[in-house]
């Protein structure tokens, strides 16, 4: 199994930007670093200018290539390992953490891509880690953050254990 751990100001930056536009979509960069079968996300860097929708994310390529020269430059030796969207529920039809077609093939082999999806809240309850997921209420909403790789072939996917222990209080 592939394990994702987040670190603080990941974790809240990913959810103050999925829930800041809620209905909509948000979408952005994970930095930090990788290794075998483990990714450790230090920070996420949310696109703002990016036509979004219920339904899709349009991301202006000029402007994300400047991000990338900068998180280049300041980096530390981090660098970019993923990317990160959010999915919202409306209505009767629920968010899940789980991706499109469309989120599988844009997803490069070797990268991650982390998943929130946001929903109404039924019941308040305290932040915990799924099999695959970190789960928990805020403000008024559910949130659930989960993630995938492409599988070796590059035609499929497999689902990540999302780790946050800030939030959970669950060391690994």
């Amino acid at each position: 199994m592939v394990d994702v751990y987040l670190s603080l100001p990941c974790f809240l930056t990913m959810v103050s930007a999925a829930a800041e536009i809620y209905h909509d979509e948000t979408v952005g960069y994970l930095v930090g670093y990788s290794a075998k079968d483990k990714f450790v996300v230090e920070y996420a860097v949310p696109f703002q200018a990016i036509i979004s929708s219920e339904e899709f994310a349009y991301i202006d390529e000029n402007r994300t290539a400047r991000i990338n020269r900068i998180i280049n430059r300041f980096a530390e030796g981090m660098e970019i390992i993923g990317t990160f969207h959010s999915h919202a529920g409306k209505g009767k039809y629920q968010a899940v953490p789980l991706p499109s077609a469309a989120d599988v093939n844009h997803v490069l082999p070797d990268e991650v891509e982390l998943i929130v999806a946001l929903n109404s809240q039924r019941k308040q309850m305290h932040w915990q880690e799924g099999r695959y997921t970190l789960y928990g209420t805020v403000d008024d909403l559910h949130v659930q953050i989960g993630g995938f790789v492409r599988t070796k072939s590059g035609r499929g996917w497999k689902r990540v254990h999302v780790n946050c222990s800030s939030v959970t209080g669950v060391v690994q």
